[in-house]
């Protein structure tokens, strides 16, 4: 019997490309404004992200400790104190921040997720730096896993071994639903889990049958009934 059903968040329930883009903008003007010697940009950054990656190869999967870090490294090569450097990156990621979690749902994602938050335990797991309760949807998710958590990111097991050991649930017991075959579908169905594929994006199948295909998140209800009556 179906007991949890986990989310994946970035391009399942609202898309991802504008958000991040308005962030990195918000975030650039803030640096510009801020720390006006910086001789970084959003750009230029973004070759530096490789570098402080190559040295320090921990941060893989990382993806909000390695932005501060690109941040900071910028900042000292720019001639701020190392001290200071640390500082203002963690400044500029909380701008940063709160502006990647102003966030657009697709269009009957909400009313889909509701209808299904009086029925199930609801939880999220991504790769992403999305947080529930800055979104405003703590009151429907009863736990929420990044990768930055739990050490590894999609496609390793280790957002979903987290999420069951969290509710208890067995993996036949859990749901997953993502947009991506190779990050979302695949991991979770090598786990255990049913899977549900949102099939928007384009994405060519996987390696893995996914229970349940739909269009768009808006019918992920229909799809968990029809799970249901297979269970």
């Amino acid at each position: 019997m179906i007991k949890v059903i986990a989310f994946d968040l970035d391009d399942t329930l609202w898309e991802v490309a504008p958000i991040i883009h308005r962030a990195e903008a918000t975030l650039g003007a803030w640096l510009a404004q801020e720390v006006p010697q910086l001789a970084y940009n959003i750009e230029t950054m973004r070759a530096l992200r490789h570098e402080v990656l190559a040295q320090s190869p921990s941060l893989a999967g990382k993806i909000t400790e390695l932005r501060r870090r690109v941040i900071e490294t910028a900042m000292i090569r720019s001639g701020v104190s190392p001290a200071e450097a640390d500082q203002r990156s963690r400044n500029a990621m909380e701008v940063f921040l709160a502006a990647r979690n102003q966030i657009e749902l697709f269009d009957g994602a909400l009313d889909a997720v509701s209808a299904l938050a009086g029925q199930f335990i609801l939880g999220a797991l991504t790769n992403g730096n999305a947080d529930i309760g800055r979104l405003g949807l703590g009151h429907l998710f009863s736990f929420a896993f990044c990768a930055e958590d739990v050490g590894a990111p999609k496609p390793a097991d280790n957002l979903f071994r987290a999420a069951l050991a969290h509710t208890g649930a067995q993996p036949h017991e859990m749901i997953y639903v993502g947009d991506d075959p190779a990050l979302d579908v695949d991991p979770a169905k090598r786990t255990g889990l049913k899977t549900i594929w949102v099939r928007h994006s384009g994405k060519p199948p996987g390696e893995t049958e996914p229970d349940a295909t739909i269009p768009h998140v808006r019918h992920v209800g229909a799809a968990v009934e029809q799970l249901l009556q297979q269970d």
